[in-house]
């Protein structure tokens, strides 16, 4: 794909493949690559990008969002702390795109501006986990023992990774990408953002469950709504 830069730390696309995607039930969808082992260039901003096309998937419908990206350290590996990572979504008309930040130099803080120094990860990025991504030593009660692993809140500072903090707004989670149009291209990006350590990109992938009511629900509507027509006859 073409390298576009928007605003440096908002947005930034880097070299990549698209493939295409179609939809598999009007209940959601899921997209991505596993089984790859894909270099992340070690401080380079431009970092690596994956992107997939979807298309036929029905419109109107929300989505609840999930992401899995998982990344192993090369040689002595790249600490956590370094990595830059965002799904970016664009309809197919380019009308709009959104942007969730999935992390941005975990662990940094004013006392660690540097971030968590351990390496590798295989997680799942979801707005309802209970703990976000940036202070999992927090959560996790210390270092982990090995790669880090569980469901997360994706990070959602959309701020320059080289101020990123505990402290900064998180203002981009991954809740608006799964109510816009699903369909048009999905992309997930990945930068390395200190020297000293490479990581390899294993595998991503995002999957989409639509949120429709529950059937009860649905019937709770149906009969209010019947009584206050029956309301207004009378």
């Amino acid at each position: 794909m073409n390298t576009l830069r928007i605003q440096p730390w908002v947005l930034i696309f880097g070299v990549g493949v698209t493939h295409d995607a179609v939809a598999q039930q009007d209940l959601g969808f899921r997209f991505g690559e596993s089984g790859i082992s894909i270099a992340i260039p070690d401080n380079d901003p431009s970092g690596i990008a994956r992107s997939f096309k979807a298309s036929g998937l029905t419109v109107g419908i929300p989505y609840d969002l999930t992401v899995s990206l998982s990344v192993e350290g090369s040689d002595f590996g790249a600490f956590n702390g370094d990595y830059y990572a965002y799904l970016l979504h664009e309809t197919p008309s380019g009308s709009e795109f959104r942007l969730a930040v999935l992390m941005n130099r975990v662990g940094s803080s004013n006392d660690f501006p540097n971030g968590y120094s351990d390496s590798g990860f295989q997680v799942s990025f979801s707005d309802s986990a209970q703990h976000d991504i940036h202070r999992y030593r927090v959560a996790l009660g210390g270092e982990p023992s090995g790669a880090v692993t569980g469901t997360w809140q994706p990070d959602g500072r959309r701020v320059d990774p080289m101020v990123s903090l505990d402290t900064s707004p998180r203002s981009a989670p991954l809740t608006p990408l799964g109510q816009m149009d699903p369909n048009g291209q999905w992309t997930l990006f990945v930068a390395d953002m200190e020297g000293g350590g490479t990581g390899i990109l294993k595998g991503w992938e995002v999957k989409a469950v639509a949120t429709v009511p529950e059937p009860a629900g649905v019937l709770l509507l149906g009969l209010g709504l019947l009584a206050m027509v029956v309301s207004r006859r009378r």
